[in-house]
């Protein structure tokens, strides 16, 4: 199993609105069979070195993910609202520490 993380970095003035976009965006995942995801900001009323808006789920393997099988609202519209709204953004994967996994390894 995997954590994935998308940290989109953005101005103070933006936060909320990338904020509604990407809960959004996530909705429409979730909708498709996603796991649910995780919202949250940084920066606005927490100490943070920027702006920024992630969204964290889980899912079982690792693939990319087909254009054809963008939902249309997010294909359509969704995404480029979002990119209007930030700077930049980041994927970050990470593997789920799992008692099996640990057991393999002999740990």
């Amino acid at each position: 199993m995997f954590l994935v993380r998308r940290k989109c970095i953005t101005s103070r003035d933006k936060l909320w609105k990338v904020a509604s976009l990407l809960k959004q965006i996530c909705s429409e995942y979730e909708e498709k069979g996603r796991g649910e995801a995780l919202i949250y900001v940084s920066g606005w009323g927490t100490p943070s070195d920027d702006y920024s808006v992630c969204a964290e789920w889980t899912q079982e393997t690792l693939s990319s993910n087909a254009f054809s099988n963008l939902p249309d609202k997010i294909r359509n519209k969704l995404s480029q609202e979002l990119q209007d709204n930030i700077e930049r953004y980041e994927i970050e994967f990470h593997e789920i520490v799992t008692q099996d996994k640990l057991t393999e390894r002999g740990l």
